[in-house]
């Protein structure tokens, strides 16, 4: 087809017009020039009639926003159920010893008591981290607190050792899943940003050591005058932590969640596996985290040492246990400023170093001004582990992993931990104790965060592809 030459005049000259600026007089000319070359509007062939009625607008979708978690909601949680523990921390050990146990068979039974509980964690973490993917976070967050009210209130109805053993046991397995949830929650809303975690993250750890500390001064006296008083406060605390947990909203999105699937997740004891097999990085950083928590596996031991080491009964532990809380509390508040002056990495080396400082210093401690000496080293090592477990949440928030599961991973892990390592330090006391080394727990412990932090000096934080 050939254009005319005034058509092709009539075009190019509208696409001059819309390259330039527009003025009224341009608009009046380009109409009469469009008007002239095509001629006028043709006929219509449609009967006039009545209009059909405009179609219904359908409005777009509002984008679904995260539930409202607020700050001070998970702080005061998290206080309140440090304080449930704290109240009763110096309980067992002195009870245990009291029934005529030696201090060497204490620290066997509390090694057994830690590694059974944490075996049943280690079985049952993958499932549970599955099953608050499903079906939400608020029912594993409230039937655990209500699960440890149980078990401290049948302390108050009889407090014989083998309740205080069997609670102690029901305990220490329902905290970590009320945590698994915990942590899945938070993440559910804050995991997206690395360095606004781990400022969180810091939070949670001083609302904790607060918590921790003040329960544990009075949790001291209280289990000096009678057990069932320090169970009696504890299980209180849990009626608090339940109310709080009541009101708080479900994290889990709606779309995730669904009532319809009625086989149980699958069993997956190895689940923590799968921390080493998603990139190098994320293994070397969850390898750093392995080494930093295997020197939880201490647990109650530290008292046994106290007593060997300083003869401590059970109200001067209280009084450790708190000034301890509230150096971790100050030096976690420091967290932020830490990394932002130092870098993630260069905080989690510093932080680090500092703890592996405080243990040798408790190690040799015979003194109460020795041991009281630790706490500096102790208040900043305590935000060590922040900036590298943010950046593990956020690697895994990358790599769409489920924040139930990434959390059941974690806790597997720790629960593992928790299995050999209790009964490793009972061993590492017994070794210790016949040959004139009591302190050897602490001397491992302080071996085992200095390989930690020459791990952490290795590793790449920053915001990169793997």
């Amino acid at each position: 087809m050939r254009l005319k030459p005034a058509t092709l005049y009539a075009l190019l000259h509208t696409a001059t017009a819309l390259a330039l600026p527009a003025t009224p007089g341009r608009r009046r000319s380009l109409a009469r020039r469009h008007a002239s070359t095509i001629g006028p509007e043709a006929p219509s062939n449609e009967k006039p009639g009545p209009k059909p009625p405009p179609l219904a607008t359908i409005p777009p979708p509002t984008p679904s926003t995260p539930p409202s978690l607020s700050v001070p909601l998970i702080c005061a949680v998290s206080a309140l159920q440090s304080a449930c523990f704290g109240v009763i921390g110096t309980a067992l050990a002195p009870a245990l010893a009291g029934s005529g146990l030696d201090p060497v068979r204490v620290a066997v039974v509390l090694g057994r008591i830690g590694s059974t509980s944490a075996l049943l964690e280690v079985v049952l973490s993958g499932s549970l981290g599955r099953y608050s993917d499903r079906v939400g976070r608020k029912p594993l967050l409230l039937a655990a607190p209500l699960v440890t009210i149980i078990a401290r209130s049948l302390v108050v109805l009889k407090p014989d050792v083998s309740v205080l053993v069997a609670a102690r046991l029901v305990s220490s397995f329902a905290v970590p899943v009320y945590w698994l949830a915990f942590q899945a929650s938070v993440a559910d809303v804050y995991g997206g940003d690395a360095t606004r975690y781990a400022v969180l993250g810091s939070r949670i750890q001083a609302a904790m050591g607060l918590g921790y500390a003040v329960a544990s001064l009075v949790g001291g006296r209280l289990a000096a005058r009678d057990v069932r008083l320090a169970y009696g406060a504890s299980a209180f605390l849990g009626c608090c932590v339940l109310a709080l947990v009541s009101s708080a909203p479900e994290t889990r999105p709606a779309s995730k969640i669904t009532t319809t699937e009625k086989r149980p997740p699958a069993f997956q004891p190895l689940a923590f596996r799968r921390l080493f097999m998603r990139g190098p990085r994320f293994a070397r950083l969850n390898a750093v985290v392995l080494l930093q928590s295997l020197t939880n596996g201490m647990g109650d031991l530290w008292q046994v040492l106290a007593r060997e080491l300083r003869q401590w009964g059970a109200a001067q532990c209280g009084r450790f246990a708190a000034a301890a809380g509230c150096a971790s509390t100050l030096g976690t508040l420091l967290t932020g400023p830490s990394i932002r002056l130092f870098g993630p990495r260069g905080h989690t080396v510093a932080t680090t170093g500092c703890a592996a400082a405080s243990s040798a210093l408790l190690g040799k401690a015979t003194t109460d001004v020795a041991a009281y000496s630790a706490l500096g080293p102790m208040a900043l090592g305590a935000g060590r582990s922040h900036a590298t477990s943010a950046r593990i949440v956020n690697i895994g928030t990358s790599l769409g992993v489920p924040q139930g599961q990434l959390s059941a991973e974690r806790n597997a892990l720790n629960a593992l931990i928790k299995v050999v390592a209790p009964t490793l330090y009972a061993t590492l006391f017994t070794f210790g104790s016949k040959r004139g080394a009591i302190g050897l727990p602490f001397f491992v412990t302080s071996a085992l965060l200095a390989s930690s932090a020459l791990l952490a000096a290795t590793i790449s934080y920053e915001e990169e592809k793997d």
